[in-house]
């Protein structure tokens, strides 16, 4: 399978409120360490207060952090520092702590941390910032000495090579996920035959109440309404897979005679509404005598073919009237005889 930034984009996204609560849960557990501390001194741990409790300032910032982005390339990074500013914090509590036999546990359930954290992160990050907990351990018994070294790493290190199999394969389930999710997102906003937009694309440029189009649409932009000429004839002349061919090739002139921004919808049976945004009159006009001369000279392998095609303005307001009298400059290019462009403002 080939992983590209926009599936860690929607893995992390689909992951995100999940990736939170990890930290925030996280930070406020270690934080209840405290007490167990004060437990081993007998008396209030007024040596590990601040490290225990300092952890809310990389929480805090993780906070803002979360506010102001969703781009994965940072907030991931970000949620792995917290985690190992949880295990530093908690070492340099250790380093204070009279009895250190407890570091063992502590450090296995930093593996969990690490394990929920794994949910959001591309399979190498994890890789590498997990397996960073043993360095953390190694450098740390520099100056803690702990009695059960060994131990730390004949737990962790299996850990560590467990937890980031399981990553690994939770990477693959979620691309399956991520399969499914852009097949249906496809089906849902493409018209299967064309290649072209459906009617629903309609809901991601106009504004929440579906009448006027949204900022993605600026003024003025160019409406096209084209219609393939006697496509019927086509049909029953040559048999529809010979038609679903025409209409194939026809789109290919569209597509290629139009920018990757602009929109071409399928509007009815043989019906394109192409949308060109931040398109004048004039050049929207140039556009569709464009696509109509390259399809008046295309060679289709089943039969010559011509369009008409009405064009508009869109200068703010409701689409569907635009579209409405869009729809009255193909009908005149229709019945004064076809295979031409008719802009709405020519009558």
């Amino acid at each position: 399978m080939v992983l590209d930034q926009k599936f860690y984009q929607s893995k992390y996204e689909f992951y995100r409120k999940f990736s939170l609560s990890v930290v925030i849960f996280s930070s406020l557990a270690s934080m209840t360490y405290f007490v167990s501390d004060c437990q081993l001194f007998g008396r209030i741990a007024w040596e590990t207060m601040l490290p225990r409790f300092i952890i809310l300032v990389p929480m805090i910032i993780y906070l803002i952090l979360y506010g102001r982005t969703k781009d994965y390339r940072i907030m991931v990074p970000a949620s792995y520092l917290v985690i190992h500013a949880i295990m530093w914090n908690t070492i340099a509590a250790i380093y204070f702590l009279p009895d250190k036999s407890h570091a063992v546990e502590g450090f296995i359930i930093m593996h969990l941390m690490f394990l929920a954290m794994g949910f959001i992160a591309p399979f190498k990050w994890a890789t590498i910032f997990h397996a960073l907990v043993i360095g953390n351990i190694l450098v740390s018994n520099s100056f803690n000495h702990y009695e059960s070294l060994d131990q730390m790493l004949s737990l962790g290190i299996p850990c560590v090579v467990a937890i980031c199999a399981i990553q690994y394969f939770m990477q693959g389930v979620y691309y399956e996920h991520y399969v499914v999710v852009n097949k249906l997102e496809r089906m849902s906003r493409y018209d299967m035959l064309t290649g072209a937009y459906n009617r629903y694309i309609i809901e991601d440029i106009t504004d929440e109440n579906a009448v006027n189009f949204n900022e993605s649409i600026p003024v003025p932009t160019g409406m096209l309404l084209l219609d393939i000429d006697h496509f019927k004839k086509v049909n029953d002349t040559y048999g529809h897979i010979a038609g679903d061919s025409v209409l194939r090739q026809v789109i290919e002139v569209v597509f290629s005679s139009t920018r990757a921004t602009d929109y071409c919808i399928r509007w009815g049976g043989e019906e394109f509404l192409v949308i060109l945004p931040g398109c004048g009159p004039a050049r929207a006009r140039n556009v569709a005598e464009t696509i109509r001369s390259r399809i008046e000279h295309l060679d289709t392998g089943v039969c010559p073919v011509t369009i008409s095609i009405g064009v508009i303005s869109y200068e703010g307001g409701d689409y569907k009237g635009y579209v409405a009298r869009c729809d009255e400059a193909l009908y005149r290019a229709k019945n004064t005889g076809r295979n031409k462009v008719v802009a709405r403002e020519d009558f």
